[in-house]
């Protein structure tokens, strides 16, 4: 099966979760953005037989549900042969796995890591502080990203070497392979139990997935987030 991607290919977290697959067997790609989905899932069934379309789906935020709609249909006109797998996002489960981690220097503080945590109201985080703070945490997603902004170490933010080399064990920091640290971070996606599943499995995965997204939209329309309808299964 081959597994699209909205990110780009050589994204710090891309390159970490790449890792932890044997890629001669599992082949990503990347579409450089949501936008560009379902252009490139179209290109994709010219000459694949599956393709599994990983989706950030953020709750209010409509165009991203039309990106769902339309991958939807070009399911349907096409015998069922892109599957949607409705995600948090990447950052979200970035912070899931090393948030918490003691003895790393990944993270300098955990402020706010239960809104992370509980996929909560991020309104008045105390990491919200400026105007262009409030201007850029638009989404839950944009909170993710901002909360890794604010409280992200420096091998994370500005070297990015946690994504790239081992962590050596030092005063800060015990001994955790590249290799481990990717394990750890595709294991929060809930989805990648093994490198390859079958295509009913693969649906499984869909209906579990698409029923938490819907949770979580419906409990950001009660929060008075902007409101979205709840997206629609593929079958």
């Amino acid at each position: 099966m081959i597994f699209l991607f909205e990110d780009k290919e050589d994204d710090t977290l891309s390159c970490l979760l790449r890792r932890a697959f044997d890629t001669t067997s599992t082949q990503f790609i990347y579409a450089n953005g949501n936008g560009r989905l379902v252009e490139k899932a179209t290109e994709l069934l010219k000459k694949e037989d599956r393709i599994i379309v990983l989706l950030d789906t953020v709750p209010a935020n409509k165009s991203i549900r039309d990106v769902y709609v339309s991958l939807r249909r070009l399911s349907r006109q096409n015998d069922y042969r892109i599957i949607v797998w409705n995600i948090v996002c990447a950052e979200y489960y970035f912070i899931k796995a090393f948030g918490e981690v003691e003895e790393l220097e990944a993270f300098e503080s955990n402020t706010d890591i239960d809104i992370i945590k509980s996929k909560g109201s991020y309104l008045e985080s105390a990491l919200i502080v400026t105007e262009e703070d409030k201007a850029f945490t638009k989404t839950f997603e944009k909170f993710c990203k901002l909360y890794i902004l604010k409280n992200g170490g420096e091998c994370v933010n500005k070297s990015k070497i946690f994504f790239f080399e081992d962590c050596v064990q030092n005063e800060s920091c015990r001994n955790l392979s590249i290799e481990e640290k990717s394990e750890m971070y595709k294991r929060e996606y809930k989805c990648f139990e093994t490198d390859e599943c079958s295509v009913e499995e693969a649906w499984k995965i869909h209906d579990k997935l698409l029923a938490e997204a819907n949770q979580m939209i419906e409990k950001y329309n009660r929060l008075g987030y902007k409101e979205i309808l709840l997206y629609p299964s593929i079958k």
